[in-house]
Parts: C-alpha cells; sequence; structure tokens
C-alpha cells in the first residue's frame, strides 16, 4: 500500500507541474508579449511623431541667422522671431517644449523660459548615440526617460543645415504619458497571471486527484488479484481510457473467477476418482497384511503407508485449490502453539529436536481460525525439523506490534539460499526429493486468509526464522491503546 501511496503521489506532482508549467509559460510569455508588442508600438509611434515635428520646424527656421547668435542675443529681434517660431510650433503641436542647440549641446533658442543662450543641456549628455547619428545627417528619437517632476518623456531630433553643413539640431521633448499606461498594463498581466496561476493549480489538483484515484483502484485491483482476492468488482467511474482499462480489468478478473472455478471442479472431480479407488487399495493392503507374515507383510505394509502419503498430497491439492473461509475467535495465542509441538513432539523427539519457548506475558490473545493457525505452526515446524540434523533447536518468540502478534519461529538448520528464498511461498516449489511444494503456499494462503502476514530470513548454514504477524484480539488492542 506503501508503494501504491508513493505511486500516486509522483504521478499527482507531475501532473500538477507538468500543467501549472505549461500555462505559467504561456500566460506569462503571451501578456509579455503583448506588453513588448504595445509598448514598442506606442513608442516608434510617438518616436516618429517627435521626428515629423522636429523636421517641420528645420524647414522654418534659417540656419544663417542661426550662426549669428551669441550668448546674451536674447533680446535682439532675430532671437526674438526663431523663439516665436517654436511657440508656434508648441501650441498647435501640444508638445512639452522645443530648442535649437549646436553640436556643443548649447542652447541657441529654447522654448523653456530662463535657459539663456550657451547654456550647455546635460541631458543629450545620456543621448550620446543617439546624437552620433543625429551629427551623421539623420533625424533621430530616444528612449524614453524621466524628468524632474517624475513624468517620462521622449526627445525627437531633427538636423539644421545651411549649404548641405550641418550647423545645430531641433530637438522636441513630449509627454510619454503611455508609459505608464503601459505600467499598469504590465501590473494587470502580472496579476492576471498570478490569478492564472493560482486556478490552474486548484485545476490542476483536482485533475490529478481525479486521475490518480482512479489509477490507485486499478494498482490496487491489480495487486489484489495478483495475491488471489478476487471477490472485490472494480469499477472505475470514467468514460476515458481509465474507465476503459477498469471495464478490461474486471473482465480479466471474472474470466480469472470462471476459471479458477472450472480447475477446482476439475481437480475435485480428480482427486474424488482418485480416492475411491486408493480407499479400495488401502482396506484390502490392510486385511492382506493380517493374513501374511514375514517380508510379505512389510511389503503390504508398505502398500499401506504409501497410499496414506498418496491421501495426503491430494489433501494438500484440495486445501490449496477449495480453501476453506475462516471461523475467527479470540483465543490465546499460547494454546495453539502447544497444540500444534503437542502433535510433532514424537518425531521432535526421535530427531533430538530442543523447542525453546519465550512467550510474551502481557499480550497472549489473538483473533483468528484455531485449526487453520494450527495446522500452520505444524507445517512450519516439521519444516524445521527436516532442515536440521540430529540435536537442533526450535525456538518460538511472541511479541506485539501495531495491534499484531508477531510469532517468531526459529530453527538453526541448514538455511535457505537467497535465490529460494524468494520462491518459497510459491506453489510447487520444493527442493525436496518428496514433497509437493504445497505446504509453504497454504500456509501462506491460511495466515493472509487470517489477515496476517508472514516473512521468511535465513542465512545458509545458520538459521531460518519465520515471523508470522497474526491479528490481536479487540481486548489485547485496547491495552496498547
Amino acid at each position: 500500500m506503501k508503494k501504491v501511496d508513493i505511486y500516486r503521489g509522483k504521478i499527482g506532482n507531475k501532473l500538477v507541474f507538468t500543467f501549472v508549467l505549461f500555462v505559467t509559460v504561456f500566460v506569462g510569455s503571451t501578456g509579455w508579449f503583448l506588453y513588448r508588442t504595445t509598448k514598442n508600438s506606442l513608442d516608434n509611434d510617438l518616436g516618429d511623431k517627435l521626428m515629423a515635428i522636429s523636421q517641420a520646424v528645420t524647414t522654418q527656421i534659417d540656419g544663417m541667422f542661426l550662426m549669428q547668435l551669441t550668448p546674451g542675443d536674447e533680446t535682439t529681434r532675430t532671437y526674438s522671431n526663431l523663439l516665436n517660431k517654436l511657440k508656434e510650433v508648441k501650441e498647435a503641436t501640444k508638445v512639452e517644449r522645443l530648442y535649437i542647440f549646436n553640436k556643443n549641446n548649447q542652447s541657441l533658442v529654447d522654448t523653456d523660459p530662463g535657459i539663456p543662450i550657451g547654456t550647455e543641456y546635460i541631458k543629450l549628455k545620456f543621448d550620446k548615440s543617439e546624437l552620433e547619428f543625429l551629427w551623421q545627417g539623420h533625424s533621430v528619437h530616444t528612449v524614453p526617460f524621466t524628468g524632474e517632476d517624475g513624468v517620462y518623456y521622449k526627445s525627437g531630433y531633427a538636423p539644421i543645415k545651411v549649404n548641405g553643413k550641418i550647423v545645430a539640431a531641433v530637438g522636441v521633448d513630449a509627454s510619454a504619458t503611455f508609459i505608464k499606461t503601459i505600467s499598469n498594463f504590465r501590473s494587470s498581466v502580472v496579476m492576471f497571471s498570478i490569478t492564472s496561476i493560482a486556478i490552474t493549480i486548484a485545476v490542476g489538483f483536482v485533475f490529478s486527484l481525479t486521475i490518480t484515484r482512479s489509477i490507485h483502484k486499478l494498482v490496487k485491483a491489480a495487486g489484489d488479484m495478483g495475491k488471489g482476492e478476487l471477490n472485490k468488482e472494480i469499477h472505475i467511474n470514467s468514460k476515458d481510457e481509465l474507465g476503459y482499462l477498469g471495464n478490461a480489468m474486471e473482465n480479466m478478473r471474472k474470466g480469472i473467477i470462471q476459471r479458477d472455478n472450472q480447475l477446482k471442479m476439475m481437480l475435485a472431480g480428480v482427486a474424488h476418482e482418485i480416492r475411491n479407488p486408493l480407499g479400495g487399495i488401502g482396506i484390502f493392503a490392510g486385511l492382506l497384511a493380517e493374513e501374511l507374515s514375514g517380508q510379505s507383510k512389510e511389503h503390504a505394509e508398505k502398500i499401506i503407508k504409501e497410499v496414506r502419503k498418496l491421501n495426503d498430497i491430494i489433501t494438500q491439492f484440495l486445501e490449496y485449490a477449495r480453501p476453506a473461509e475462516p471461523v475467527s475467535m479470540d483465543l490465546c495465542i499460547e494454546d495453539i502453539i502447544d497444540d500444534a509441538h503437542f502433535i510433532i513432539s514424537p518425531e521432535a523427539e526421535k530427531a533430538g529436536i530442543e523447542f525453546v519457548q519465550d512467550f510474551d506475558s502481557e499480550h497472549k490473545n489473538v483473533h483468528v481460525d484455531p485449526e487453520q493457525i494450527k495446522r500452520v505452526f505444524i507445517n512450519i515446524f516439521k519444516n524445521s525439523i527436516q532442515a536440521m540434523s540430529q540435536k537442533g533447536k526450535i525456538s518460538v518468540r511472541t511479541q506485539s506490534k501495531d495491534g499484531f502478534m508477531e510469532i517468531i519461529v526459529t530453527d538453526n538448520g541448514s538455511g535457505i539460499s537467497d535465490e529460494n528464498i524468494r520462491k518459497i511461498f510459491d506453489p510447487f516449489f520444493t527442493t525436496k526429493e518428496k514433497g509437493t511444494g504445497l505446504g509453504l503456499a497454504i500456509v501462506k494462503r491460511i495466515v493472509e486468509s487470517n489477515g496476517g502476514r508472514i516473512a521468511v530470513e535465513s542465512k545458509l548454514g545458520e538459521y531460518t526464522a519465520f515471523t508470522i504477524s497474526l491479528p490481536m484480539s479487540m481486548e489485547e488492542r485496547t491495552k496498547d491503546g
């Protein structure tokens, strides 16, 4: 279940991250594109307008008069005429300021009061690249800049020529109010992007939950089917590919159940057909043994022994194919283990096997089927005896953990190799010369059908330890709570 949750978490995070990333990139890039396109368009449009105004002014200015102006000529008629022309254009075009300057960036005429001839324009130093282009004979415009009043402005320049030689230039300043509007637009885009991302995260989270919930159901259903739990119907409430996959898995589940039922019926029929003649063989072999003596009687008794062995094998097949439902009840785990030990004690004593117990004194009761769990321990004890040489030891220890009673059965036998330990619960896997390979498979099925778990740990040539975890009784769980 933990792996499934991790899997679901990874899928969900990946879906949400991909969805959010896509929307973020799309909204952000779209907003930025609109912002830059609008800003550049308005910027160029204003720049073209300012250059056109400055070019129009140059057609009305006689450069010869400009060349005659010197500091102190602000009261002359020439300066007054030039200033009036600039003011007329300013009034007609609604620009902020017009001015004429020489190549030394010094003022010649300016509509701004208080700017005498010869005043150096400090701001022109920041337009160095534009002025280089201007003095080559081209009209130019600057990038928007902030004035002393905190308002955005933009300048346009056009050269004034006398006999093909550039003697001065006209400057036009206008308020770039669109900059503030564009900035507000940019803020709106940012807010819209943040809102879109928040909505996208919420939608993506719901979307991922919808998908991963269905995936989680399918993964869990596949895990249950792999464990042989085929009674739970697989239902995915979706009309997409996941719903189609869920229907396919449900049909597969029904097909497996149908096939299992057919195999069980066939196996039961075969077992019935074999058991009838075996029973007859056993009866007649017994009668024959009573009438015979010597070696002939031994042969008859061997027949009886082999018949019993065959009957046990058939019983194991039937138990694996048609497991009985557990009838669980609260009982003491010590009593179950003692009963199992009593049954195998003759075999253990004959092999010189020591049996050691270490029971948890505080927690004893489990909620299981007593007969089924007793057979689990009988089977494990027999495996331990067969894995040990003379004078081995089997130790049984119990402890409580998270609502389960853990029973650890350890022997100091030959151990199990890493290759085989992964297969020991597989049906029909055995390393014994005689055996069906169903014993531990049946043990695992019984433990799990009683709500428990079984695990094994081993080191070749040293030991093997089976850990059987069984649900404790409600009374015992209350103690832990």
